[in-house]
């Protein structure tokens, strides 16, 4: 026999009452249930992630404000980093409007095409901010070279004024988008965005006051370069995450053969086997295995089983779907 739930009907110490999960599907759940890692509901009217939606929305006004004031002044002082900056804030826009539409597309409900609903769609977004890191960093490294080549002079105290400003609203958009909750991938695909930037400005005003100092019109590029790496190395990390989802590999934090060994653990188990464990996006674990129990276990002892694996499973590692199929010796 085959039993599909979901945490909330595993972790039940109250009187129940019926809902149903993310999927659709019929489960109890009580008060002080653990809730599953997603509100989102059958008929699509609960909203999905709405504080990280609006913090999305609120960067994204403030990011093409910022845009446009340094590409501006960059072309007026002539400097690289300003420049870049500009071109790094336009990615952050696309970024953030990528991330934004994919939590959109995200909360539409399940379809009988779409069985685990539109949820890939963060996972494809924080994807393709990943590429747009390495693009980025591409540019950003070209442009950088042929500064070193061919220097141009730089007018400091604008470019600083400029960074400063820019640092400021870096500044803002992170703590908007961490203080949302960037813990899903798609939420932190833009943050890392915003916090390369971030890092940008802090070294644009330092590469400002070396200029203004010292007359080193090479420091602009040589710290572009320096920029470059620490974007590509955030991008790298984003790109493995987003393909580790995508390529259904076993999440973070959770391994197989901890999971296992609490499957065999639990009384009147026999044996595992089948074991199947992924991710359907960010803290939305699923599970199915095939669990073997005695020849005479009865139809009450198999549910009591399965409500006592299901709450495991959720307290020692936040799996939210769980399919067992129970087989007997």
């Amino acid at each position: 026999m085959t039993f599909e739930h979901t945490p909330s009907a595993c972790c039940a110490h109250h009187s129940p009452v019926v809902e149903r999960d993310a999927h659709g599907h019929t489960c109890s759940s009580a008060p002080h249930s653990h809730p599953a890692p997603h509100t989102h509901s059958v008929d699509g009217v609960e909203a999905h992630r709405p504080r990280q939606r609006r913090a999305l929305a609120i960067s994204m006004i403030l990011t093409v404000v910022t845009m446009v004031i340094e590409a501006v002044a960059g072309v007026l002082t002539g400097s690289l980093m300003l420049l870049s900056d500009s071109v790094h804030m336009l990615s952050h826009t696309v970024s953030l409007g990528v991330s934004w539409i994919a939590i959109r597309i995200a909360s539409r409900p399940r379809t009988s095409r779409s069985h685990y609903g539109l949820f890939r769609a963060e996972i494809l977004a924080s994807l393709f901010n990943a590429i747009g890191l390495f693009v980025l960093t591409g540019w950003i490294v070209w442009e950088a070279v042929e500064r070193l080549q061919d220097p141009i002079p730089i007018d400091g105290p604008e470019m600083i004024a400029v960074a400063i400003l820019g640092l400021v609203v870096n500044i803002l958009t992170a703590f908007i988008l961490g203080r949302s909750g960037a813990e899903d991938l798609n939420t932190k695909s833009a943050l890392l965005h915003m916090l390369g930037d971030l890092f940008s400005s802090v070294v644009i005003v330092i590469g400002g006051v070396v200029l203004m100092q010292t007359g080193w019109s090479w420091i602009d590029p040589v710290l572009s370069l320096a920029v470059a790496l620490v974007i590509l190395w955030w991008g790298y990390g984003l790109l493995r995450s987003s393909c580790s989802i995508l390529l259904e590999r076993s999440p973070e934090g959770v391994a197989p053969e901890e999971v296992e060994e609490l499957l065999r653990a639990e009384p009147g188990v026999h044996d595992v086997h089948d074991l199947h464990i992924w991710e359907i996006t960010s803290g939305y674990v699923c599970l199915t295995a095939h669990v073997v129990v005695a020849g005479d276990t009865s139809v009450s002892q198999t549910s009591s089983l399965r409500e006592s694996i299901c709450a495991r499973l959720w307290e020692s590692f936040r799996v939210a779907h769980v399919t067992l199929q129970l087989e007997t010796d």
